[in-house]
C-alpha cells in the first residue's frame, strides 16, 4: 500500500513539475517594464487642470457632477438622484413589461430599436413627471 502512495505522488510531482517548465506568472505580465513617458510635474499639472475644469473632484471617493445623456438629446443632471432614480426605475419596469430583462445563465434577451425606443421614452416621461412636480411645488411656494 505504501509503494502505491510512493508511485502516486511521484506521478503528481512528475505531473505538476511539467507545467511549471516555462517559468515565470501566467498570464505573463506585459506593459508593466515601459516607462511612463511623462513626469510627475506633467501628471500633477493635468490633475490640477481637470480638478480646475471641474472634471476630477478634490476629495477622494467623490464624483464629478457631469450631465449624463439619454440617447436622445434628453440630458438630465447625475448629480439629481430622484430624476435618475425615476428613469431607472421606469426604464427597468418598462423593460421587463417587453421582457427583455435577463435573468440567470444563458444568452440575455436583446431589445430591438422599437423597444429600446420604449424603455428610453419611459425614462424620459418619468423624469418629465418629476420636473413638473417640482415645478408645481416651486410655484406653489410663491
Amino acid at each position: 500500500m505504501r509503494q502505491v502512495h510512493s508511485s502516486a505522488f511521484a506521478a503528481v510531482l512528475v505531473i505538476t513539475t511539467s507545467a511549471w517548465a516555462g517559468g515565470g506568472p501566467y498570464p505573463v505580465d506585459a506593459g508593466y517594464d515601459q516607462a511612463s513617458s511623462r513626469t510627475r510635474a506633467q501628471v500633477i499639472a493635468e490633475l490640477r487642470e481637470a480638478q480646475r475644469l471641474g472634471l476630477m473632484s478634490s476629495v477622494e471617493g467623490d464624483f464629478p457632477n457631469i450631465a449624463v445623456s439619454g440617447g436622445t438629446g434628453n440630458a438630465f443632471s447625475a448629480g439629481d438622484p430622484r430624476t435618475v432614480r425615476a428613469r431607472v426605475h421606469a426604464e427597468t419596469v418598462e423593460a421587463g413589461r417587453l421582457g427583455v430583462l435577463g435573468s440567470g445563465e444563458g444568452n440575455p434577451p436583446v431589445a430591438t430599436a422599437s423597444q429600446e425606443e420604449l424603455i428610453a421614452a419611459a425614462g424620459r416621461r418619468a423624469v418629465d413627471d418629476i420636473l413638473v412636480a417640482q415645478r408645481a411645488v416651486s410655484t406653489i411656494g410663491k
